[in-house]
């Protein structure tokens, strides 16, 4: 007569345990409890990175709209809303806007720590205009200091050649 109980013998086990399955949850969890710190810490770093790329960038774009145009352009920083503005470029998103760029946007999200000029380097100053002739020549100095967390980032405009450097 037939067994009513199958025949656990020679069947071969399919699946998982709850053991092994709570073993490969913590050793997950321990990987991404070590990943994240540096994942944060490389964020961050790109951030300030990508920032004072982007103004060095909109530095010399001023200085050759300047000489292209034959006329005396300026960047405008703002320390209150940590922004800075061109005057006499139009925005790429709205034509009627002026150019302004909001450093606690995405995807920089990042603030200025201090702006200052060559005429007072001691002095920290709440917002700082940098003028370039129609020669492309500064009006003076800036150094801008970026802050993602704890990283910082350094652009200098040199007062005598209107060169840019990101340090």
């Amino acid at each position: 007569m037939p067994s009513c109980q199958p025949n656990m013998k020679g069947r071969r086990r399919q699946g998982v345990s709850f053991i092994e399955l709570t073993i490969s949850v913590m050793v997950l969890g321990i990987l991404a409890a070590i990943a994240m710190p540096v994942y944060s810490t490389s964020i961050l770093r790109y951030r300030a990175d990508v920032t004072a790329q982007r103004i060095a960038q909109d530095i010399n774009r001023t200085q050759c709209i300047a000489r292209q145009s034959n006329s005396s352009r300026s960047i405008a920083f703002t320390m209150s809303d940590h922004s800075y503005t061109i005057s006499g470029v139009n925005s790429m998103n709205q034509a009627s806007q002026p150019y302004r760029v909001s450093l606690s946007d995405l995807p920089y999200q990042t603030a200025f720590a201090s702006l200052t000029t060559t005429a007072q380097p001691a002095t920290q100053q709440t917002s700082v205009s940098l003028a370039f002739d129609r020669f492309g020549m500064p009006d003076q100095g800036i150094s801008v200091l970026i802050s993602a967390g704890t990283f910082q980032k350094r652009v200098d405009v040199a007062p005598t050649s209107g060169r840019v450097s990101v340090q």
